[in-house]
């Protein structure tokens, strides 16, 4: 089932950068870091204690393969993976459970914002 104004059940197939037949890989509309992405799966669902064991089993292969890729194309030092459950922020984003895969440079901090319910003195 897809929600008709969720940006993660209409996304691009060009921005895919791998999928199985439960979830996809597509790199983050406003990244943290160099090749941020994100791990989503196919069927429009809000928490991560509603994915079924099979989309659960799946996503995690997903994010393995996301570790892998990034690890080729960008060596990164290491990876910051999270997700919100929930509509804690108010964002719109967050009614399509995700999880986030954000790579890690040596001396880059990295910055967290209003997504992680951090608020920046910028």
């Amino acid at each position: 089932m897809t929600e008709l104004n969720c940006p993660y059940c209409n996304f691009d197939e060009y921005d895919i950068i791998d999928k199985n037949d439960f979830g996809v890989i597509l790199p983050e509309l406003d990244p943290l870091s160099k090749g941020h992405s994100v791990v989503i799966p196919l069927r429009h669902v809000t928490s991560f204690f509603d994915v079924s064991d099979k989309e659960r089993k799946s996503l995690s292969s997903l994010l393995e393969l996301a570790r892998n890729e990034l690890k080729i194309r960008h060596q990164p030092e290491g990876f910051h993976i999270a997700f919100n459950d929930g509509d804690v922020f108010g964002d719109e984003h967050t009614e399509h459970f995700h999880i986030h895969i954000i790579p890690r440079y040596k001396d880059q901090a990295l910055i967290l914002d209003k997504r992680w319910g951090v608020l920046s003195e910028k």
